[in-house]
């Protein structure tokens, strides 16, 4: 993943003095989904790409089942490229508004979804055996520090219920028609949050930074599902249910797993005992 220069100083909400871990503002999220509009081009050249016995079946025969699979993989890559667009736009029309960069639950908000439209760019750059980052090592150790501090800021009880609350106002009412079991899928992702909130406000970051992430694309994708489908109401019918269509497939990808649940003590010290038992990494088990 990409990494970015970390600001300094804190930002607070209520009393929460949260460290400000990385550039959230809309210079970030036009260079992130610009990153993810460059990895996008490779998966357009292999959608393009004509199968090897195209000639041989001739026009109008049915595509091969690896052509299939192809291209059901390239889809779900274009979906995310999709949802990232209507939320850089969404973006784009409140930073028109009332300026919320101060405040640390709207960081830490669109700072979870910068994490998971960079994981999206890394998931397109693999997907096309593209090599989007000259260090790969380096870049997913920064990935997982910003997810730290994003854990870090999420337990404090006021930035937590505040990001919940943002997402809630996001996702708004329940849609007619077939966007209602995308909206659904999201209200009980969302919901999901409200479930596991013990494990993660007040908590130890040493500990639960360990499954983070979990959290941090779990907001994320609450985030662009909800611009994709806010974005479906103001284009025409016919793009709306193509817009529909992707929302349904992106919840389906991203939002149907279980609620995000916290690591403890007890599993950090199995994921060392794991680590030394298979990669033969005997430093890391006085982790």
């Amino acid at each position: 993943m990409s990494r970015t220069e970390p600001m300094t100083g804190t930002v607070g909400v209520r009393g929460c003095d949260v460290p400000a871990h990385q550039d959230t503002g809309q210079d970030a999220v036009r260079a992130a989904v610009a990153r993810l509009e460059t990895a996008a081009i490779g998966l357009r050249a292999v959608l393009a790409a004509p199968t090897a016995d195209a000639a041989a079946r001739g026009a109008g025969a049915p595509a091969p089942a690896a052509r299939a699979a192809l291209d059901e993989e390239l889809c779900d890559r274009l979906v995310d490229l999709a949802a990232a667009r209507a939320w850089a736009a969404r973006e784009a029309t409140s930073a028109a508004g009332p300026r919320e960069d101060a405040d640390a639950a709207a960081a830490v908000l669109r700072g979870c979804v910068l994490w998971a439209v960079q994981a999206d760019t890394v998931r397109a750059w693999t997907t096309t055996g593209t090599a989007g980052e000259a260090d790969g090592a380096a870049a997913a150790v920064a990935a997982h520090g910003r997810a730290a501090a994003l854990v870090t800021a999420l337990a404090c009880a006021e930035v937590y219920d505040a990001v919940c609350a943002g997402l809630r106002a996001a996702l708004g009412g329940c849609p007619a028609g077939r966007a209602a079991a995308a909206w659904e899928m999201a209200d009980a992702a969302l919901a999901g949050l409200g479930t596991t909130r013990g494990e993660w406000v007040d908590a130890d970051p040493t500990h639960t930074a360990a499954g983070g992430w979990v959290l941090v694309d779990r907001i994320g994708r609450l985030a662009l599902a909800a611009a994709l489908l806010s974005s479906a109401r103001a284009l025409p019918a016919a793009q709306a249910e193509l817009c529909v269509n992707a929302a349904r497939r992106y919840t389906w990808n991203h939002l149907r797993q279980q609620p995000p649940e916290a690591a403890t003590a007890r599993h950090l010290r199995r994921t060392a005992e794991l680590v030394d038992w298979i990669a033969n990494t005997a430093a890391r088990s006085g982790t």
